[in-house]
């Protein structure tokens, strides 16, 4: 014997469907939209994670990390210089410059200077370094220093000019 709600068949009416796919449109994300922002939380823990005081951390799926050290930075200013590939003069050259100041801790703001190949300012833009996209106004970004040092082995450097070129760039040594 079959149970009386299996047997009866039920319909939605068109108010009760436009009900739902309203309710869905309004209320949930798609899959994929769910899952970038996960993962883009996640990262922002793990970096977070990295700058913290804790002693002993997981480090992702790779087991106990070691003791966090803390950094001593110098006792002077210390100046990067990263410029494009390429001749200086080429078209979107450009060339930054990252303050780090004396004594700096995590959360002690660094100052970046981009300018173009004849010394003006790059307004507008993305300026990448270290894993960071830093917006550019009048040439100019901040980064915390504990960022900075989270991605200091991400060799990326490149600036997206506000057109969409990016131009690729590295770090120089005088």
């Amino acid at each position: 014997m079959k149970n009386a709600i299996e047997t009866e068949k039920t319909a939605m009416t068109p108010d009760e469907r436009a009900f739902i796919d309203r309710f869905v449109a309004d209320y949930c994300r798609p899959h994929e939209t769910v899952v970038a922002a996960r993962l883009a939380a996640f990262a922002s823990a793990r970096q977070m994670r990295f700058l913290s005081q804790g002693s002993r951390g997981f480090a992702l799926a790779a087991g106990v990390s070691a003791p966090k050290q803390d950094v001593q930075a110098p006792e002077e200013e210390v100046r990067f210089t990263f410029a494009s590939d390429g001749e200086a003069d080429a078209e979107g050259a450009w060339r930054a410059e990252l303050v780090v100041p004396p004594k700096a801790g995590p959360e002690t703001m660094l100052s970046l200077r981009v300018v173009d190949g004849s010394g003006e300012a790059v307004d507008g833009g993305v300026f990448t370094l270290s894993g960071a996209a830093l917006p550019l106004a009048g040439g100019r970004a901040e980064m915390p220093f504990g960022l900075f040092l989270a991605g200091i082995k991400n060799t990326e450097v490149s600036l997206r000019r506000a057109d969409g070129e990016t131009v690729g760039g590295r770090l120089l040594f005088f």
